[in-house]
Order: C-alpha cells, then structure tokens, then sequence
C-alpha cells in the first residue's frame, strides 16, 4: 500500500516527528510505499534522520528569500476556512496552503493517509477522496487542547476510518466524553527503534533529560530536584537537552539555585540517542506526557528512568522500582529523593538499567507497524475506487537528505575509508566524501570524551546547522583546563588544571588585544586557582605560563564531549567597583571575561 503522512514542520525535532519517521521506516521495511508531506519547508536537510526509504515532501516553503516562497499566490494572508483557528499551528495555515491540501489530497494515489494533528484530521477529513483510508492520530491528550478545539473535532473525526491514540488511557478519556459513530477508536503506542550505539555503561555521573523547553514540561521541577541532589553529591551533573520560550527562564532559574556548576544547558541535538547513552539516569519531569517518548529512548539505550507519575504515558511504561521510579507531578523534593536513591545505590541503578533495556523492548517499531498494517487491511476491505481522479499538483521535495551520504563517527576511531577531513575555519573542519562533497552528520558517540581524551590531540565531531558533518580539532602539548566558575563582590573566581607540564614558576594574565593585566595564581599539583578584579571594559583572554620560559596557553575548555560551550554553560556574573563581569566561552571554548561598564 502507499501511505501518506500529513505533518505540520518534518524539519525541526520533536515526538511527532520522530514518531512519523519511525513509523514511517517500520511501514516500508514491510513492503510498503511511503511518502510524508510536510506543511512548511524551513531548511533544506531534516534536523532528524530520515530513512531513505521514504519520501519527504514539502508543501510550501516559509523562508521569504528562498526561490521556491511564493509570496503573492491567491489566498496568501487570508484565514483558511477549514484548518481550526484554535489549533496553535494555525499560524501556518492560510487559504493558498488550504486550497493547496485540498488540490494534493484530491490527486494522490495513496491508499492510506494518517494525519498527525487536529488541524491536518480536519483537512483528510474533508478533501481526502473516500477509497482512501483515513486516520487520525493523537499525539497529545485530549486535556490538552483548547476547549474551542475539543468541541469543534468530533465532526471531523466522525469522517475518520480510525483514530489512534498513543496510550491507553487517552483512548478511554475520548470514549468517555464522544461517540464517534462509526469511526474506530483504538490505542496504539509509538514505536522507538533500537538505537544502534551500545547502551549505557552507566559509570558516568550523569543525569540526563531531553525535549522541548515548554511549560508542560516543568523542567524547573527537575533543577530544583537537583539542588537536592547537589547539596549530598556534588559529584554529579545534569544535562537537559533542548530548546524552547522556556529556556530564559531555565537558564535564570540556574544561576538562581548556584547550580551553574552543575547543570548543563545543551540546546537542541540530533539523533538525541549517544546522549541517553552517556547518562547513568534519565529524567522526566513533565506535568503531563501523552506517551513518553523520552521515557523509552532512554530505556532502549539501558537508562532507568525517574519520571513524574504525569497522565497518561509513563505509568503505562515505566514498572516503578523496576526499571525505574515514578514521583508525584511537581513535586520536587520527590523527585531530588529518587535521584539520590539511584545515584546513592549502585547496584539498584545497574539492575534497573538491565530491566529497562529488557522492557523497552516491547516498542520496537516493527510490531507497532505491524498493528498499523492489520489496520489498514481491516478498514480498506470494504472501499472503492472512484473513478474520478483529480491531477496531481506538483510539490517540494524530496528533501536532500535522502540522497545525501550519512556519516557515524565518534571522533577516537580512524575516519572511515572515504572519507576526509578538511580545514573550514580555525579549529573547524569540514568531514567531505571521496568526490569532495559535504556528509551529513549520523551518530556521534562521543561517550569516551566525557572525562577528556588520552593524550593532546583531541577530535570532536559535531553537526552543523545544515545537517553536515564537521569536526573541531585541537592539538597542543599543553592545556589549561577550566573548572569551577564562580562570582561575588570581589570578581570572577575559578578552578582548573594544567594537562601536558607541571607547574614552576606559573604566570597568569589577561589579554583584550591591546593591553595585558597581571592576576594571580595559585597552584596545588596540577590544579590552579585565580580569581579576576575589575577590567577596564573589553573582552579579555586569560592566558596561563606554566614556567617561566614556556610558552602561556590560552584558558578554555577542551577535554570533554561538549560542542558549544556557549550554550551548555550558564556562568554568573560579578560587578565589582561598577563594572560588569561576565564570563563565557567563545566559539572555539577559550573562556573569556567581557567586562562593561
């Protein structure tokens, strides 16, 4: 059969999305053609991977100076008629995509098509032909829409074959509250492949969270659970994953708490898998979580996890004191106190993680694809061919990343044959293929970096904004490693360590470009401390001389899997004598001091 997705935006990162490209993947591995359609076109190459076996098209494209924007189409800027005002992506939707839905669904030759949104169950509703089958999916709640939503949806997904929801409680909530006549209603839960880098080994003291940074996800639950944590194993770290309007809000809350030390900030990242990988614990602290699934990527990557008791996902997922714990919805302190039970006992996180890996396995793709497939036989037995047919209109796509080579690499392994590194900028390079052309970026496993490479040279791979593989390289005789930052009325205080000399007769100054200032050091072994005055305004760079005659070292950090510092760390700011401190880290993780007036 040919299957056709309707998604808002194929080309950000999110639960949908992922669960379309899944699901999507699992379906064509059984034999049959699939296409996805995405509403709006923002980028040329996917944020997440996509399997080659499917088709991803766009309908229109939202960047204002891109060829294919059509600016001035009749029905631009004026209100769709069918597409509902209260569904939030509304926005999206103007009479030139309606007509341009309507135009596509009349003229595909799918024998399924499942909408993954109110607003797009609204569209197959209404314009796709009726020998197509037709579903809804729901990957929310149904709390969790508008009421304006909730009372406008029954007549369009009365028109539905089927509707699927993604966990067995949401199902019973719409059979409690409509009756959809003669459109199926059944409960099928979103599949998660296995992921294919090992799983945890569990030995880093990591706790890790992902998704969107929005209100109902409530990670300022999860960072204050984690002072908690801090205040009895400040040891461990956290890192949450994502982005979104919360993360101002987040970041503050941070520098609030003291937890700048602690808590990693680590913006959007994709395929999000070798990051569940590198945490001993995963965390969910939402409020409410259709399905969950964060949930299972971790657990299919061996992580037990620590998740809010949120309706309606993760109770039907997670076995609480099996494969993980479950606490009360915004409950901090619960949550701190499971952390700390896991982090405090070994054994109990060990056997959990096999638990977990054991258990998640239940979501594999293929079974899900599976119950899709006995759906689409069941409901296409009794639908006919019309015999008008409609042309078909012409669209966008496929999208590159299908045809473009994909390249896995941890950044410790030789470069795979075909494969070449060349220089872009200072410190970055470009991973191009034998006929010299950019790769996109698959999976970077960079787990053993955690701790710092062996030795001076370092590699660390990464994905650009377009998707493609580059790779930062750095390689000297001798680092000055950043530690603790922190900040009060006499400056900006921090820690570090010297990698590739030992100390005699150490130096530190700071540098704007134009003028030097000597501060003070001290040192124990390895380790230095230094704290930082007022500075004339500028940016400046603190440079270490570990020895009298060597050669000063910029201060940075280096030694670790972190891309971008200036996302992931949230350093405070000290005013002394009314000048502003505020430490950072530039593009190329030097730390630096801007100081303003």
């Amino acid at each position: 059969m040919k299957v056709l997705f309707l998604i808002n935006d194929a080309f950000g990162i999110g639960g949908t999305i992922k669960t379309t490209f899944n699901l999507g993947a699992a379906l064509a591995a059984r034999g049959h053609d699939i296409e996805v359609l995405s509403t709006v076109r923002r980028r040329d190459v996917p944020q997440m991977p996509v399997d080659p076996a499917i088709r991803l098209m766009s309908l229109a494209e939202i960047r204002p100076g891109h060829p294919d924007h059509v600016r001035d189409a009749p029905g631009r800027g004026k209100p769709a008629r069918v597409y509902p005002k209260s569904d939030f992506k509304s926005m999206d939707y103007d009479r030139y995509v309606e007509h341009r839905y309507r135009d596509y669904l009349r003229g595909s030759d799918a024998d399924v098509v499942i909408a993954t949104r109110p607003g797009l169950i609204a569209y197959a509703a209404k314009f796709a032909p009726r020998h197509m089958v037709r579903i809804g999916q729901e990957h929310l709640v149904r709390g969790q829409h508008r009421k304006a939503l909730r009372d406008l949806m029954p007549k369009y997904l009365r028109k539905l074959d089927a509707f699927v929801t993604v966990s067995a409680r949401d199902a019973e909530d719409y059979r409690e509250h409509l009756r959809l006549r003669r459109t199926r209603l059944l409960f099928i839960p979103n599949g998660i492949p296995a992921p294919t880098v090992p799983p945890s080994h569990g030995r880093a003291k990591l706790v890790v969270a992902a998704g969107r940074l929005v209100p109902s996800k409530r990670y300022d639950v999860l960072i204050r659970a984690f002072a908690k944590v801090i205040a009895e194993r400040p040891d461990w770290q956290l890192r949450i994953y994502g982005d979104g309007k919360e993360t101002p809000k987040l970041r503050a809350l941070v520098l609030e708490l003291g937890l700048h030390n602690h808590v990693r900030m680590m913006g959007q990242f994709s395929p999000i898998e070798p990051e569940w990988a590198k945490g001993a614990i995963a965390a969910v602290s939402a409020d409410r979580e259709p399905f969950g699934m964060t949930l299972v990527e971790a657990m299919r990557c061996g992580v037990p996890v620590v998740s809010t008791d949120a309706p309606h996902g993760p109770g039907e997922i997670l076995k609480h004191g099996v494969d993980g714990l479950l606490t009360p919805v915004g409950d901090a302190d619960a949550m701190g106190d499971a952390l700390l039970r896991l982090i405090n006992d070994e054994e109990l996180r060990r056997s959990m993680a096999t638990a977990a890996l054991a258990n998640a396995a239940r979501y594999d793709p293929a079974p899900i694809a599976e119950q899709y497939e006995h759906l689409f036989q069941e409901l296409s037995g009794g639908k006919r061919r019309s015999w008008r047919r409609y042309p078909p209109i012409t669209v966008l796509g496929p999208a590159t990343s299908v045809a473009q080579p994909m390249l896995d690499w941890n950044g410790i392994d030789p470069l795979p044959d075909g494969f070449t590194i060349s220089p872009d900028k200072e410190g970055v390079n470009r991973i191009e293929d034998a006929e010299g052309k950019p790769v996109l970026a698959g999976l970077r496993d960079t787990r053993d970096l955690v701790d710092g490479p062996i030795g001076s040279r370092i590699r660390l791979p990464f994905r650009n904004a377009d998707g493609t593989m580059a790779v930062r390289i750095w390689d000297q005789p001798v680092y000055a490693e950043v530690g603790d930052v922190d900040a009060d009325t006499d400056g900006i205080h921090l820690t570090g360590r010297l990698f590739g000399a030992m100390f005699d007769s150490p130096a530190l100054e700071a540098h704007d470009g134009t003028e030097s200032r000597e501060l003070t050091v001290t040192t124990d072994g390895p380790a230095f401390r230094a704290s930082v005055p007022a500075l004339p305004a500028g940016t400046w760079t603190l440079r270490l001389r570990h020895a009298a005659a060597a050669t000063p070292v910029t201060l940075g950090r280096f030694r670790d899997d972190i891309v971008d510092k200036r996302v992931a760390f949230v350093l405070p700011a000290a005013t002394v004598g009314g000048v502003k401190l505020q430490p950072g880290y530039t593009e190329s993780n030097d730390f630096t001091i801007r100081a303003t007036s």
